[in-house]
């Protein structure tokens, strides 16, 4: 049985969109505040913002390839693009981080004089614009979402860690190397969390049991179904770390009952987002 599903992916596509717009709209922004403030700490982090916009946009794109139906090449369709994205995405940011962490632990040890005016009032733009981003992917359900929510949540931090930054700098001089701290901190978050992400989807590539399929649970309910002797053999995996495919071999005692066990399997089945069911008897 096939359930055709790609709901998810479709509302993923549509949140990504609204991200991807809202981040390429703020890269003007920070270029325009960079080049009026002369404030290159904001224009480094404008760097960082288009690299964002263009991991988003292949989020985005591979969304939109993962809605597309079942081809004879892709029988199952193309789902697992949005698991690709996902990972694409967890190593640019990961690697990004990394070159963050680079560039801040030096400056621990000779800070920089930055542009306190400047900072705030981009960093307040920053946490609107960011904000927004966040609360649309906070209901995300792929792993893209889920790795791009992560990444803007990020920024939130290092937005709301600029603006706090920004006031002490005002009454404070001596302070540029918080500045690192913070942009340490964040990095190390970004890595932690992305890096758990990029493990999961690598999960699902490598067609790990679903970490919502309670094996010995579906075991047990199976077996007991009136008429069910045994589950000889079974196999779930994952298209896109949400629907899955379960494959079951069942021997009965009766055949004439074939079609209301089929019906009892798929009801059980259901509750763990199986999308679709190979089932053979014997």
């Amino acid at each position: 049985m096939r359930i055709d599903t790609h709901h998810h992916h479709k509302k993923a596509g549509e949140n990504l969109a609204f991200v991807f717009f809202m981040n390429l709209t703020f890269n003007v922004i920070v270029i325009i505040g960079g080049l009026a403030t002369n404030s290159m700490a904001i224009l480094a982090d404008c760097i960082h913002d288009m690299a964002d916009t263009l991991s988003i946009a292949i989020a985005w794109i591979l969304e939109r390839v993962a809605q597309k139906d079942s081809t004879e090449k892709y029988s199952y369709g193309y789902q697992r693009f949005s698991i690709l994205g996902a990972i694409i995405i967890s190593v640019f940011v990961i690697i990004m981080a990394i070159i963050i962490l680079q560039e801040a632990i030096p400056r621990l040890f000779s800070p920089e004089k930055v542009d306190a005016g400047g900072m705030l009032a981009v960093a307040v733009i920053g946490i609107v614009f960011k904000s927004l981003s966040v609360y649309r992917l906070h209901h995300g359900e792929t792993f893209n979402e889920k790795a791009i929510f992560f990444h803007q949540l990020g920024d939130v931090f290092e937005w709301v860690a600029i603006l706090i930054l920004s006031l002490v700098l005002m009454v404070w001089d001596g302070a540029p190397y918080l500045d690192a701290f913070v942009s340490i901190g964040i990095a190390l978050w970004l890595i932690f969390n992305l890096g758990r992400n990029l493990y999961k989807s690598i999960e699902v590539i490598l067609q790990k049991t679903p970490d919502n399929f309670d094996v010995e649970e579906f075991r047990t309910s199976i077996t007991s179904i009136e008429g069910v002797d045994q589950i000889d053999d079974f196999h779930v995996w994952s298209l896109d770390g949400i629907d899955s495919v379960l494959t079951l071999k069942v021997a009965i005692e009766n055949s004439d009952r074939q079609e209301e066990i089929k019906k009892e399997i798929y009801a059980i089945a259901s509750k763990y987002h199986i999308v679709d069911i190979t089932i053979e008897f014997d």
